[in-house]
């Protein structure tokens, strides 16, 4: 545990050098988010289109009838996750051009990350339909294991998501760089990753355990919001903190998502060059991976 929090900041650290010099990185995921948003307040406006006369929450309480065996709701579903999905992909693959430029010295610009995202647009699509197909697949099964199991169908559930995401972790790279289809980019991926390190991801969660222990206090704030805002007076100053907690909390997930794609760019070019680059020290990088003993 302590080791995952010493190489937990250690990777921070290193990804913060980078985007400390260009902080404008920070702006894809902001405007990743806002897509997000724009998708979310679409939905919204299409569902008070349609309720004529009835307010928006009364065409939301009214989606309670409808019956979830309906083909046409699955359809919907994976419509809305393959559209998040893209989102989240299209901008990470221009977040990981702009990491690279800067790892080889150049100045990123964000133009040119999105440029080079809309030119790799058949492959971020094929990727996105891969990823959002394998990801509501797990998913089922996840809820099936969970249902059969309980708490170790969850667990195996967990642990089949992670490999998934482990195999799969240099697969935006490898469409930037390489311009390859999503099965010959997951190839890529995998052959990467079990040449260079082995099968077995040892400290690949020291980012996420900093960003846990940083979100714990506004979790806390959110926790003691709720109750007080049934406190005459209080309310006011509950919902101020709730706002800043939720307001430190986006901050959050937006810098450490850049963090997050900037080392996974680090570990790909260490990866197909053996030099770690830039601020990050080779045996932080070597200890990122531990090889499959046995």
């Amino acid at each position: 545990m302590f080791e995952r929090l010493r190489r937990g900041w250690g990777i921070a650290g290193a990804s913060w050098s980078v985007l400390k010099l260009h902080p404008k990185l920070l702006l894809l995921p902001i405007v990743s988010g806002a897509a997000f948003l724009l998708l979310i307040g679409a939905i919204v406006l299409s569902l008070y289109a349609a309720a004529g006369n009835q307010s928006t929450l009364q065409a939301l309480v009214g989606l309670q009838n409808v019956k979830f065996d309906q083909p046409l709701l699955y359809v919907l579903l994976f419509a809305f996750y393959f559209a998040c999905m893209f989102i989240a992909i299209f901008f990470n693959a221009a977040l990981v051009f702009c990491a690279l430029e800067a790892f080889a010295g150049r100045t990123p610009s964000l133009r040119g990350g999105i440029a080079t995202a809309f030119g790799r647009l058949p492959q971020i699509l094929g990727w996105t339909l891969v990823s959002a197909t394998v990801g509501m697949l797990l998913a089922l099964v996840q809820d099936t294991l969970r249902e059969r199991l309980g708490f170790l169908g969850s667990l195996l559930g967990g642990l089949l998501e992670f490999a998934w995401a482990v195999v799969t972790c240099f697969v935006v790279p490898v469409l930037v760089v390489d311009g390859v289809g999503p099965v010959e980019a997951v190839k890529r991926s995998y052959a990467l990753l079990k040449r260079t390190w082995g099968e077995a991801v040892a400290g690949n969660g020291g980012l996420g355990i900093i960003a846990f222990l940083l979100l714990l206090p506004a979790v806390l704030v959110l926790v003691l919001a709720v109750p007080m805002v049934a406190i005459g007076n209080q309310g006011t100053v509950a919902v101020v903190l709730a706002l800043v907690a939720i307001l430190y909390i986006v901050t959050l997930s937006v810098v450490f998502g850049a963090l997050g794609a900037i080392f996974r760019t680090g570990l790909y070019i260490y990866a197909t060059t053996g030099t770690a680059p830039g601020a990050f020290d080779p045996a932080m990088m070597q200890g990122a991976f531990r090889s499959k003993t046995g």
